[in-house]
């Protein structure tokens, strides 16, 4: 080996020695046989240097760490750290000791964390400390414990953070498994707390180390364990949102506080992807909660969804899934994936929370929960005994959950199926007993298909009937009829109907399975079913019956006789119809994905058609026009604006080549207006922002002046005129008053639909916003008086929609952001009591939407602006503002 060489040999030595120093400060205990076998060129050298290495680690080591790996001060006792004043040790682990302390100027109890001095010794250990300060500090999130700073005090540096009145989830989870902790030898955690075995409970006559979390014998409810998982995630959605890796997620970094909120911490082996694109790194982290892909030094969001899937193994079962094992034996565990599955420790853990669990664990990352965001959302299907995603269900299966959440409705089916069922047993006797005779029979069924057809015609005039208002029936003719416009009367009784006829349809297809146009008009009164269920504020009704068709039309079209064209038209039309309620349900994941449906069915026909083209055509403005609620949003990066362009062009270049009939005239007209109107948004220029709003609102008034009565026409017009985005208008009186016309003459163009439809709660929710924003131009001019009550009308239509559906989380949201305008109002006015009833109205609006619902992006926004106003509310009183 010439000296070259050698120098290389001893540099790949270096390099090896400190990643084998480091995984020993990480809590592992490598050998140096391991690494000599693994570098058969290097043994030697690897032989002679490793031993030395580990000698001085150990001397530095020692002196200021237990022997179960956690950090100690080497006998010295702090009581004070510059303004903090050390109250009582709350945990300690492989970084540093936190403490509980009172920050004396400020007059509150923090946390704060110690990094012992021998840390100093190693570089990266303070990197890491400063890392953790910086990446933590940078995210707020109710999942996700404040950082407040750092600070350094006669050598001693330190981290503060929010004091969690609570317990660490470890020790919630530990008294399942305390008496089979592996000896300390073998303890494989470095985390802040003692991770692997557990320990009494934190003291509890201040509040610190209580929860109201329902556990027994360490064993986690199932809906509760699901519920901690779903908020981590949510936690970790976010901080992979802002482009940082957590790498170590573990029940022992995880907080539960008094109200059995979970919050994610110890951010000290963060990753931020936006520096380290190549998202690799030297081991690091425990190894027990390490993902398989980690061992080999790599890890993207998959292995943070790794550790949440362990964590929600744990609260289910009681005990790690990797338990007992040495620091050599748990990479091959790991990587074999020796886990017990959890159906053989737990009986009354449900098909579906196992299956979300096998899935966030899987050993192959393509084959896990792709983000925390898919992890989170499964989760929250599972709380809401909805489907979920990682498995399909059974009709079935989703019959069952639909009764459970529908009960009333669905005793209203049941009664109607059982009747309908007893008609049919009656009917079949009566034949039965009445075709003793061969002819007779064959007479009976040469006239089956003449009374189907018959049946048929009378249904599809009944689905009309109760369909159409009256005052519609006159004027035009029932070929024109669009079921996507805004025709349905919206009454519970034509609902009651509706669902009572779609039975009979099965009926009739059970006799004559294979007649096409019995699948047809049935897909097509489950579409009517669900756009009434829609303008009742019924929008989880109106999503049972479209997946309903959907299963119908998979299972039935096959046998019904439909060509692949009629078939995939129908099915995109029925994922268009999901793909919108969805959105209006402010669920944009499952509306985006029902849209990309309807796309994919227009792609499985070779030559589809002009009605398979409009489908086509609406879901690709859909996508790349999402609704204003979403704008906010959506990060505004360049590939999903290019994406959205793209989508918009191809969308408009089918429209140009559509000879539309009288039937889809009005929908081409609706979707050109929106693809101007997304470019409008899109223009950063204001003389092509105005030109393509003029040519938007052109083509919705050319297509009125043609048909007066097109209610969904006139609502298009009124949503292009009332998107006035008024923060562009500020500073001049001229956008100003433009902006005033555009709203009024919104207004006066909603004011006919809203008389003829009162409970169409779409045109109900756009009054609420033209009146809203009527208010801030009110404000500008300094008109109190008319700002007030424009404020309160909108705020009475608000109470009235949350009235007729008291669990639908975006109406509780709008309305506090209602009160939160009013608050302001009235502190401008110096109304300070008024404003505390307005305060009061918006945090009681937060606290009626259901657990489950309040971790969804609009409920966590709208939270964070109502505690915004909250903390302005105190600061007033106390003089502050």
């Amino acid at each position: 080996m010439n000296s070259l060489d050698l120098d290389d040999a001893y540099s790949t030595v270096d390099i090896l020695a400190s990643d084998f120093v480091a995984r020993y400060r990480n809590g592992e205990r490598p050998t140096v046989e391991e690494y000599a076998s693994r570098h058969p060129d290097l043994s030697d050298p690897i032989r002679r240097v490793f031993p030395l290495v580990l000698s001085v680690e150990k001397i530095k080591i020692d002196q200021q760490s237990e022997k179960d790996g956690s950090a100690t001060l080497a006998g010295r006792e702090l009581e004070r750290l510059g303004d903090f004043r050390l109250l009582r040790e709350i945990g300690r682990g492989g970084m540093g000791i936190v403490y509980e302390a009172q920050q004396e100027s400020l007059g509150r109890r923090v946390a704060i964390k110690v990094l012992p001095k021998q840390s100093l010794l190693d570089d990266d250990a303070l990197h890491r400390f400063a890392r953790e300060a910086s990446t933590a500090a940078a995210m707020h999130h109710p999942n996700i414990v404040p950082i407040f700073g750092t600070g350094e005090c006669d050598g001693t540096h330190y981290l503060v953070m929010q004091l969690i009145r609570g317990q660490s989830l470890d020790r919630l989870i530990g008294s399942a498994f305390s008496k089979e902790c592996p000896p300390p030898s073998d303890a494989v955690s470095n985390v802040r707390q003692n991770v692997d075995c557990a320990r009494p409970g934190l003291p509890s006559d201040d509040g610190v180390g209580t929860t109201n979390i329902k556990i027994e014998d360490g064993v986690f409810e199932c809906s509760t364990a699901a519920e901690v998982a779903a908020q981590i995630s949510d936690g970790l959605a976010y901080a992979h949102g802002n482009g940082v890796l957590h790498r170590d997620v573990k029940p022992a970094n995880i907080l539960i506080d008094e109200d059995g909120v979970a919050q994610l911490t110890d951010f000290g082996l963060a990753r931020n992807t936006r520096d380290d694109p190549t998202m690799t790194q030297v081991l690091s982290g425990s190894p027990r909660y390490m993902a398989p892909e980690r061992f080999q030094g790599q890890s993207d969001e998959r292995s943070d969804v790794y550790g949440v899937g362990l964590t929600l193994y744990e609260m289910l079962a009681g005990f790690p899934a990797f338990k007992g094992l040495t620091p050599q034996q748990l990479p091959e565990a790991v990587k074999h994936h020796l886990i017990k599955p959890l159906r053989d420790i737990r009986l009354d853990v449900p098909t579906d929370l196992r299956t979300i669990v096998a899935k966030a664990i899987n050993p192959e990352p393509a084959h896990r929960y792709q983000s925390s965001a898919e992890l989170r959302d499964d989760l929250n299907r599972y709380l809401r005994d909805e489907p979920i995603h990682a498995r399909r269900s059974t009709a079935f299966q989703k019959f069952v959950r639909w009764c459970r959440r529908n009960p009333r409705l669905a005793g209203v089916t049941g009664i109607a199926i059982v009747s309908l069922l007893a008609a049919t047993t009656a009917s079949s006797v009566g034949f039965a007993m009445t075709s003793a005779a061969n002819k007779r029979a064959i007479a009976a069924l040469a006239q089956s298909e003449q009374t189907v057809g018959l049946a048929l015609q009378s249904l599809d005039g009944v689905v009309d009937i109760v369909s159409i208002p009256a005052s519609a029936m006159g004027e035009m003719d029932m070929g024109e009829i669009d079921s996507s416009q805004f025709l349905l009367t919206p009454s519970p009784h034509a609902a009651s109907v509706l669902e009572n006829i779609q039975p009979l349809y099965e009926r009739l297809a059970n006799q004559a399975p294979t007649r096409p146009d019995i699948v047809r008009q049935m897909i097509e009164a489950s579409v009517r079913l669900s756009q009434i269920a829609q303008q009742l504020g019924q929008n989880s009704a109106a999503i049972a019956t479209l997946n309903q068709s959907v299963e119908v039309l998979e299972t039935r079209s096959e046998l019904a006789g439909l060509t692949n064209n009629e078939k995939q038209t129908l099915m995109a039309h029925l994922q268009n119809e999901l793909g919108k309620v969805y959105a209006l349900e402010l669920d944009y994941e499952n509306s985006d994905e029902s849209y990309a449906a309807a796309i994919q069915s227009v792609e499985a026909v070779a030559d589809p058609d002009d009605p398979l083209k409009m489908q086509l055509a609406f879901a690709l403005v859909s996508l790349g026009d999402p609704p204003p609620q979403r704008h906010r949003d959506q990060t505004k990066l360049p590939v999903e604006s290019r994406i959205s362009r793209e989508r918009l062009s191809a969308a408009k270049t089918i429209l140009s080549e559509l000879a539309p009939s009288p039937r889809d005239a009005s929908e081409v007209a609706v979707l050109r207006a929106r693809i101007h109107l997304a470019d409008s948004r899109r223009a950063k220029r204001p003389v092509i922002r105005q030109s393509e709003y003029l040519s938007a609102t052109e083509i919705l008034r050319e297509r009125l002046a043609q048909a007066p009565n097109d209610s969904r026409v006139r609502f298009t017009l009124v949503e292009v005129l009332s998107s006035v985005n008024l923060r562009r208008q500020f500073g001049s009186k001229r956008l100003i008053r433009e902006a005033d016309d555009r709203l009024h003459e919104a207004f006066s163009e909603l004011q006919p639909l809203r008389s003829i439809n009162p409970k169409t709660q779409l045109f109900a929710v756009s009054e609420v916003h033209i009146l809203h924003k009527l208010s801030s131009l009110a404000r500008l001019d300094g008109d109190f008086s008319l700002e007030l009550d424009r404020l309160e009308k909108a705020i009475a239509i608000q109470s009235s929609l949350v009235d007729a559906s008291p669990d639908s989380m975006p109406h509780r949201c709008w309305r506090a952001l209602l009160y939160r305008s009013l608050a302001e109002l009235h502190r401008r006015q110096g109304d300070t009591e008024a404003e505390r009833e307005a305060v009061s109205a918006a945090v009681a609006d937060l606290d009626a939407i259901t657990p489950e619902l309040k971790i969804h992006p609009f409920a966590v926004q709208t939270q964070r602006a109502i505690q915004k106003l909250v903390a302005e509310e105190e600061a007033s009183d106390n003089g502050v503002l």
